[in-house]
């Protein structure tokens, strides 16, 4: 049986070091279209029975669906020097106050400050993304929307192809018509600055240089754009930029980040305005966003992108769902860190118990969890005699988490405060559920009941995008009523580690790739989901969340 996508690395590290007793430094994955490339590599003299093992593991590792190989080569002197220079000091070693300081500086990315290294999932998420197709990338924040765009934009444009940027953050008290503007005003600089190497007399210099005027024209124009000549540019828009590519022979992808920060209401009309302009093009929208803060498309008047049609989903978010998945990926994020500062791998600081919890505590959430990695190294600095981060650090850093969590709530809602105090009160609605009354820190919402009260249910949404409480299974069954199913969310770490650590609560846990159920400070025994019926049977003992708790909190 082959190994999953997810679990290849550890395979190829484990396989290496048992058929040739061959450490491997390091895994890289290159994923395109036909194949994936394991990039494997190994100390110099590991070189040649190292690649005997590799093309030995072609065939394992490959699917009918995708054919993958194994690439051995010589790692270099850095990597071989670092990986073997040992921590005797642990947390106390000054390279892990660099790591600390390194996942602080670096673990947010941007346009101009891309990933420090970019890790690729288990879905092929860039390949997806660089086709020619509109797409709509969705994920929690800190999941790694910016940084798949950026990495997109550095090949597309490394290819030959033309791109634009657009942050839509700095574009958010702006009404739909400047919002367009913008975008289309950074389109058009992009052609212009293109067409300096045509004849300026040619038709399509003539034609660029006018749309880049009538833009510049209406957004320096006082006051609010007039809608009729703002609507009579997406024609020309459109003439332009089909115009330009068809005889540049050149792709134009349209990267727009953040585009949650725009008010709900106005994202279909954006949309299709953006729509509109790139039309029969070989123009490409790519627009991450937060799922349900984004209204792309609506009905009537038919309005935006719709999917399946105009536009394909890419969902960036790794939940709980599959914790062993959620481990692999993001440990091998953090293993990319810890080489930049000379550690050879995370389990050289950290407790195995302790990479566990960071999973749990993050939510699977990248960003989250080298927060947290980092934060939790420092907490065990400051412990005297300390070697490895424990699970205690990270218990402390996720509840030191929580403030800071509930101002990028604040945040990510500003475009609507209403939403954001309802979101809060929701927080301690559940959180009171949970703690106070249920002594359950996980909880199940039934099918039903979310079919029945849309407008309640977009509560548990809007703390699911936000990371308030995070989902562990999305449809369990329920033992006494056949045909009947629930989801399965957790509070977030952050609400009930610490100092808010109760005694007698029912938490889960991630221990060895398996969902654990234990109680808080108590001698009982705990619950391990070594089957899939086991897991089950834990998530069904916990307590059923009427969404009906929530009514009076959000508007029909």
């Amino acid at each position: 049986m082959s190994p999953t996508v997810e679990d290849i690395p550890e395979f190829l590290r484990a396989e290496f070091r048992d058929r040739g007793g061959i450490e491997v430094l390091d895994v890289s994955v290159r994923a395109y279209p036909d194949e994936t490339n394991y990039i494997v590599l190994v100390n110099e003299e590991d070189v040649p029975d190292a690649a005997q093992i590799g093309n030995s593991l072609d065939d394992v590792i490959s699917s009918p669906e995708n054919r993958a190989f194994v690439i051995v080569r010589k790692a270099p002197k850095e990597l071989v020097k670092t990986s073997s220079a040992p921590l005797n000091a642990g947390v106390q070693d000054t390279r892990a106050t660099d790591l600390s300081r390194l996942i602080s500086a670096r673990s947010r990315a941007s346009e101009a400050q891309p990933s420090l290294s970019y890790v690729r999932d288990a879905e092929f998420n860039l390949s997806a993304v660089t086709a020619s197709r509109h797409h709509l990338i969705f994920g929690r924040r800190g999941a790694g929307k910016t940084a798949l765009l950026v990495e997109a934009k550095g090949q597309l444009t490394a290819d030959g192809a033309l791109s634009c940027w657009i942050n839509m953050q700095t574009l958010r008290n702006e009404s739909p018509d400047r919002v367009f503007l913008y975008v289309l005003e950074e389109i058009a600089e992009s052609i212009v600055t293109k067409q300096q190497q045509i004849k300026p007399e040619s038709i399509i210099s003539v034609m660029a240089a006018d749309l880049y005027e009538n833009v510049r024209r209406l957004l320096s124009s006082a006051g609010e754009a007039d809608a009729k000549e703002v609507m009579r540019l997406i024609p020309q828009a459109q003439r332009t930029i089909h115009r330009f590519l068809e005889m540049s022979d050149l792709r134009l992808y349209i990267f727009i980040d953040d585009f949650y920060y725009l008010p709900r209401n106005d994202q279909p009309r954006i949309l299709d305005m953006l729509h509109g302009a790139v039309r029969d093009c070989n123009s490409w929208l790519k627009i991450a966003s937060i799922r349900h803060l984004t209204r792309w498309f609506q009905s009537s008047p038919p309005l935006g992108l719709q999917t399946m049609h105009d536009a394909d989903l890419i969902d960036l978010d790794v939940t709980l769902q599959d914790p062993q998945r959620a481990k692999t990926f993001l440990e091998s994020i953090l293993h990319q860190y810890a080489k930049h500062v000379g550690v050879a791998s995370p389990g050289r600081l950290f407790h195995a118990a302790a990479l566990d919890r960071l999973v749990l505590a993050s939510g699977a959430v990248p960003r989250d969890y080298l927060v947290l990695a980092g934060s939790a190294i420092s907490k065990a600095q400051r412990r005297q005699n300390a070697k490895l981060v424990g699970v205690q650090d990270v218990n402390q850093a996720a509840g030191d988490a929580a403030q800071v969590k509930l101002q990028e709530l604040e945040d990510d809602m500003a475009a609507d405060v209403e939403s954001a105090t309802r979101t809060i009160s929701g927080l301690k609605t559940i959180r009171d559920f949970c703690l106070e009354e249920t002594s359950f820190t996980y909880f199940l919402v039934g099918y039903r009941d979310k079919e029945d009260n849309p407008h309640l249910y977009s509560i548990i949404t809007d703390l699911l995008d936000v990371r308030m409480i995070h989902l562990i299974d999305a449809g369990v069954s329920d033992a006494h009523a056949a045909g009947q199913r629930s989801e399965v969310y957790m509070l977030d770490l952050s609400q009930f580690s610490g100092s808010r650590l109760k005694q007698g609560i029912q938490v889960l846990d991630f221990s060895g790739g398996k969902i654990v159920s234990r109680k808080t400070r108590t001698s009982d025994t705990a619950k391990t989901g070594n089957t899939p019926r086991q897991v089950i049977a834990i998530l069904r003992a916990g307590p059923t969340f009427g969404l009906e708790r929530l009514r009076g909190l959000a508007s029909s």
